[in-house]
């Protein structure tokens, strides 16, 4: 089986590739810089295309919440900052002292995205079995077409909640115990291909998104080994997804946003302890290679 992994250049995407190539002696290349989108429209074709798609005035609103509420995005930014030195410090030194030669490129600013026919080609010369993906924008058909399993790693808890920011989306709006990470094949939704595997980490109560963040992707990291090896002995299981949940875009996340995560952070993480504790817990579904086990 020839593995290929697409992802982007922090250190948890330098940790994730570690620990599957470490895992599985297949890779046979890396992709990075995969989140970026580079700009190719200019500033008056944005302004014209907002006001076509009646976005203009959420435009303004983001802009003027993110100025009023500076202070808790740079805070929010600097919670994830603290935990992702905490667990995944040096990965990105690992990976380029240890499997350099495994880097086949790195999306760059002459090209929109991962998705441009250049990286598709890369790609498609490897003649990968497996595809495994972290934290890249949305990967388009020709991409997905290339291999035959197409696996994403998704910092969220799917079908329950999709998109962006998926472990803060449910201390925002007070959803205790939703937060967990999913293993999924790879669709042209945004994260809503066909469940692997689903997990949940512990928490305590000193915990904050950026801290259940890079737990998930410990968590998901395994799940993405295990389902591997359920490939190559044929015993991969998946499962549609039941509902749509909550889908959150980027745009969706403001200074505003994070001044109301931090206003509800220690309320709603204390409310999953007590949850655990008195086995008061939403009825969800986690999933374990496609099959369904209610909790």
């Amino acid at each position: 089986m020839r593995i290929i992994i697409l992802t982007h250049d922090n250190d948890r995407h330098y940790y994730f590739c570690n620990q599957i190539i470490e895992n599985k002696n297949n890779v046979v290349g890396v992709i990075t810089g995969g989140k970026q989108i580079n700009k190719t429209i200019t500033k008056r074709e944005k302004f014209y295309k907002l006001i076509k798609s009646n976005e203009l005035l959420n435009f303004f609103k983001n802009r003027f919440l993110n100025l009023c509420f500076k202070k808790y995005g740079k805070a929010f930014d600097k919670e994830k900052e603290v935990a992702e030195n905490h667990f995944f410090n040096g990965a990105e030194k690992h990976f380029f002292q240890n499997y350099n030669h495994l880097l086949i490129t790195k999306v760059k600013p002459q090209h929109r995205s991962i998705n441009d026919p250049y990286y598709v080609s890369l790609i498609q010369e490897q003649k990968p079995d497996i595809i495994i993906v972290m934290g890249t924008c949305l990967i388009g058909k020709e991409i997905i077409e290339s291999a035959k399993h197409v696996i994403n790693l998704h910092t969220g808890l799917s079908p329950y909640y999709r998109g962006g920011a998926t472990n803060a989306w449910p201390i925002v709006e007070e959803d205790s115990n939703m937060f967990g990470v999913t293993v999924h094949e790879m669709s042209l939704g945004i994260d809503a291909g066909n469940i692997i595997f689903t997990n949940q980490p512990e928490i305590n109560k000193n915990d904050n998104y950026g801290t259940i963040n890079c737990k998930c992707i410990q968590l998901g990291t395994k799940k993405v080994i295990e389902s591997i090896k359920n490939i190559e002995k044929n015993s991969l299981h998946s499962i549609k997804q039941w509902t749509s949940g909550k889908l959150f875009f980027n745009k969706d996340w403001n200074n505003y946003v994070a001044y109301q995560y931090f206003k509800k952070k220690k309320r709603v993480i204390l409310q999953s302890l007590k949850n655990i504790e008195k086995q008061s817990l939403p009825k969800i579904c986690l999933i374990n290679n496609g099959i369904k086990c209610d909790v």
